[in-house]
């Protein structure tokens, strides 16, 4: 007796791109979230080979091969945001696409052939997106390099130049890397979403999420709290004993670590306590919803708020570098423009992390949505009306968001004036003393507000989904 083999390539693929207008959303993020990851992978490889003769760059971290590795690890880790938001897209089931892998399981299938479908689909856009970013870099690098006009006559190591690039686009990577490149993309957003489907069930009956009801540790945050406290108080520490770059190489990292993963996973018991407090005593319908969910779900807090309050982390430990660094390397007041072209550089790319990781909040909230269409149906159908469901769904969301992002912002610029001091020898008129480094409340207020605002807005798109996901039809419907 022959062992079933599964279906066939042909399949699979036929499957996969099955659909209807309710999987367009998922196609078009994922598309546009690899096609994001795989531009910044290329940008950074394209960074590695930079030789003597490209360029020249509008800003010396390009231009200065020393400052490569970061430059390196800054699209590195901006492609891993943009590819965790791609992995989280699979999340995203309508009522048509769980019918159809019900579908799929009733006329035979396994899990693990609803699964691979899953993964097809999820490989076939982000393949898609790839693609598209692989010939955006072709075309920019033979016809459409992104620079402003140089003197006539400007030469680098003998080689005439007409052009200032913004982008190292110039450089072709190896057609090896660049290939390794184009599939890492599908290939990692493919294992991802099928790491985001884990607790999902897939049976003939239709497409269940197992949740997890167990109140939340409180280890996270003992471990948020050591790292915190370690950052702040860095300045105390007898450096000289064991030498500045041991510490420095060592210590910092492991304490960062520390504070992330503990505000991270810190943010499910926040958001269970906070459910706990506020539904007791609230009288208001949409806060008593969305605090209930809170607490039957704290753990989807985490997973939505993960990237955002680790870009936020990084955003305000950057602002505080930034006013240490404006100050540290300024003569008679004025400060380095090197720094401030590369610490607005840093504000580029941290918004568009920000930005990516925010747009990771409409996966959850809309796939929040189409999985509990038929309680929210059976709630229109009781007389609540859509408008405080929609109330609830924003502050589901928001609500856990909002203190963890005012909560990193304060620890991250503690943690750079814990390590890096909060005052700074300053050379004025040939003589040297000590000035004090300013808060940014600024830029911190930007970071922390900004975010917040985009998140709301971004969230509210999941909007569009509950007047359909509320239809009296979905109570009459097996979903």
């Amino acid at each position: 007796m022959s062992r079933a083999r599964g279906p066939r390539l042909s399949t699979i693929v036929r499957l996969a791109l099955a659909g209807g207008r309710s999987d367009a959303l998922r196609i078009v993020l994922t598309v546009v979230g690899a096609l994001v990851a795989t531009s910044m992978l290329l940008l950074g490889v394209a960074v590695t080979q930079i030789g003597p003769r490209d360029g020249p760059y509008f800003t010396d971290l390009l231009n200065q091969s020393g400052l490569h590795p970061g430059v390196v690890f800054a699209m590195v880790m901006l492609s891993l945001v943009t590819l965790s938001f791609v992995g989280q897209c699979s999340r995203i089931g309508a009522p048509a696409r769980d019918r159809r892998l019900a579908a799929i399981r009733m006329a035979g299938g396994t899990p693990r052939d609803a699964r691979t479908i899953l993964a097809a689909e999820t490989f076939g856009s982000a393949f898609v997106g790839a693609l598209l970013a692989g010939i955006l870099y072709l075309v920019m690098h033979r016809w459409f390099p992104i620079g402003k006009k140089l003197e006539v006559g400007f030469q680098v190591d003998g080689q005439p130049r007409d052009r200032q690039l913004v982008l190292p686009t110039d450089v072709l990577p190896h057609p090896v890397a660049f290939i390794v490149v184009l599939l890492v993309v599908p290939v990692g957003a493919s294992l991802l979403g099928l790491v985001a489907l884990r607790r999902t069930a897939l049976t003939p009956f239709g497409v269940t999420r197992r949740i997890a009801h167990r109140p939340p540790a409180i280890a996270p945050v003992v471990i948020f709290l050591i790292g915190a406290v370690g950052l702040a108080g860095f300045s105390v520490v007898p450096v000289a004993r064991v030498g500045f770059n041991l510490v420095f190489f060592l210590l910092i990292p492991a304490l960062f670590v520390l504070t992330a993963v503990g505000v991270i996973f810190g943010s499910a018991s926040f958001a269970y306590y906070l459910g706990q407090v506020l539904a007791s005593r609230t009288r208001r319908p949409a806060v008593l919803i969305a605090c209930r969910r809170m607490v039957d779900a704290p753990f989807t807090a985490s997973r939505s708020s993960a990237a955002v309050v680790l870009a936020v982390l990084i955003g305000a430990g950057a602002q505080g570098l930034r006013a240490n660094f404006l100050i540290a390397t300024s003569e008679d007041g004025n400060p380095d423009n090197f720094f401030i072209t590369a610490f607005d550089l840093v504000d580029i790319v941290l918004a568009i992390a920000i930005g990516i990781a925010v747009a990771g909040l409409l996966v959850v909230a809309a796939e929040g949505v189409v999985t509990r269409r038929r309680t929210l149906a059976a709630l229109v159908a009781t007389g609540v009306p859509r408008r405080t469901l929609a109330i609830a769904t924003l502050l589901e969301v928001i609500a856990p968001l909002a203190p963890a992002v005012l909560v990193t912002t304060f620890v991250g610029v503690l943690a750079a004036r814990g390590v890096y001091g909060t005052s700074a020898d300053l050379n004025l008129n040939g003589r040297t003393r000590s000035v004090a480094i300013p808060i940014p409340w600024v830029n911190l207020t930007v970071l922390a507000a900004g975010t917040l605002l985009v998140a709301t807005a971004i969230t509210a798109l999941s909007l569009l989904f509950l007047r359909r996901a509320t239809d009296l039809t979905e109570l009459r419907t097996a979903a």
